[in-house]
């Protein structure tokens, strides 16, 4: 068995991960409390990065020629597609989280389907009923996908204060160490 020594110079600073921990929190209350001003900001935010990606990619042609036409689509596409999302931020508040929810939910789908399938094939009833309560509940949210977009800043927000508190949790163990 192999072990791994780490130096104690490339360690991550225990007060790093304290930080981290507490913006987590700090999300995670932007979230639950301030849903639609988190998911305008989460809009503002994507569309800047998209953007100036977009304007990154088409800078590179000038280095670096080869797939010029990808290069190219994915610039415009980019900058076009982060536009969109500065000019109007409410929709992009609104839209990426929607797109996000039919993605999980065609995943979900998709993957209760082949539960349904292992099942039959030996998996067993369990597997079966599980397959279908994962597909009926996909479809469901595929069919209403705002549903989803109402819940999902919750849902994060949830998710985020409770990774911040194990966040700090894990930098007051580092420190100790």
């Amino acid at each position: 068995m192999a072990t791994t020594v780490v130096p104690a110079q490339s360690r991550i600073p225990w007060w790093i991960v304290l930080l981290l921990g507490i913006a987590y929190i700090i999300a995670g209350l932007f979230l639950v409390f301030q849903p639609l001003a988190s998911l305008v900001v989460i809009a503002l935010f994507t569309g800047a990065t998209w953007f100036v990606s977009g304007v990154l990619d088409l800078i590179s042609l000038f280095r670096d020629r080869t797939r010029w036409v990808w290069t190219i689509l994915s610039g415009v596409i980019g900058i076009w597609a982060g536009l969109v999302l500065l000019g109007q931020p409410l929709v992009g508040g609104i839209l990426l989280p929607a797109v996000y929810i039919i993605i999980l939910a065609l995943s979900g789908v998709v993957l209760g389907i082949l539960r349904i399938v292992q099942g039959v094939q030996g998996g067993g009833l369990g597997v079966i009923i599980w397959g279908a309560v994962t597909t009926l509940l996909a479809g469901w949210l595929l069919l209403h996908p705002l549903a989803g977009v109402v819940v999902l800043p919750f849902v994060f927000g949830i998710f985020a204060i409770i990774g911040g508190i194990l966040t700090i949790i894990a930098a007051f163990q580092i420190r100790q160490a």
